[in-house]
């Protein structure tokens, strides 16, 4: 966030939110330039002592800054939102409205989602999930059904993970995302990526389970993941070869959840 993007009420709200050395560090600045912003905007600095007292584990006194978060939000939501209105290919149209057509054959309602030209909509959360969520699990297939006139390979693959970026920001707050623990660079990842679909029966058998832990006393649980609407996912796309096939499941304690999984040879 460059310095002659902040409002007062963004640097309202920051102050607040965190010590100064770390607002500084976020924004490239020294702390005495975020002292000198914050009386160039009149903005009120907590008091000497307010962060070790929080640190203490007191909750001190604070300006009401419901407004400002909601400020902030608005404005990190309308960024997001401008990144995934890019204008789309031809090619990925094609691969956008195939997940159209998909979902609409399940009784998914996407009046709402229609491209608007070449531009995506603004596209509500669960469906912008759902989207995702179909094009990760069957773009290829789409290919070699003849439903998309191409022939699949590495740069069918870059753009259609170019339409998964696009519809991420959106789709975001409906999803779980799971990385595979390890090193990770642009062309070689350790592990695939898990997307997982946060729908309110997921929301609930998360909850069940979590209550289930702490009951009985378990380490964790586990819940095959052919129960949730979920996509594997390597930088984006995963397409497995025809000798291996996935299995995973997700995984709830007490305090945590995560997913575990294996790839198996066909013939086991």
């Amino acid at each position: 966030m460059a310095r002659r993007e902040l409002s007062r009420e963004e640097l309202f709200a920051l102050v607040w939110e965190k010590p100064t050395l770390e607002i500084a560090r976020d924004l490239g600045l020294s702390d005495v330039a975020i002292g000198k912003l914050c009386a160039r905007l009149q903005v009120p600095k907590p008091p000497r002592g307010y962060w070790a007292r929080v640190e203490a584990g007191q909750t001190p006194r604070r300006p009401p800054l419901a407004a400002f978060r909601e400020e902030l939000e608005a404005k990190r939501r309308d960024a997001l939102r401008a990144k995934a209105a890019g204008s789309l290919s031809k090619l990925q149209r094609e691969f956008y409205e195939a997940a159209l057509t998909d979902l609409a054959s399940r009784g998914v309602d996407v009046d709402a989602a229609q491209p608007r030209g070449s531009r995506l909509p603004d596209i509500d959360p669960d469906l912008a999930a759902q989207l995702l969520v179909a094009i990760q699990d069957r773009c290829q297939d789409w290919v070699g059904e003849g439903k998309i006139a191409t022939r699949w390979g590495s740069s069918v693959r870059s753009s259609v993970a170019s339409l998964v970026d696009r519809l991420l920001p959106l789709a975001r707050p409906q999803l779980l995302v799971f990385e595979t623990e390890g090193r990770r660079h642009t062309y070689v990842a350790s592990g695939p990526v898990i997307f997982i679909r946060l729908t309110a029966h997921l929301q609930g058998r998360i909850v069940a389970l979590t209550g289930m832990v702490r009951d009985h006393k378990l380490q964790h649980v586990v819940m095959p993941l052919t129960a949730a609407d979920h996509a594997w996912s390597a930088h984006h796309l995963y397409a497995p070869g025809s000798q291996m096939f996935l299995v995973s499941w997700l995984c709830v304690s007490a305090s945590e959840i995560w997913v575990e999984w294996s790839c198996k040879a066909w013939r086991e």
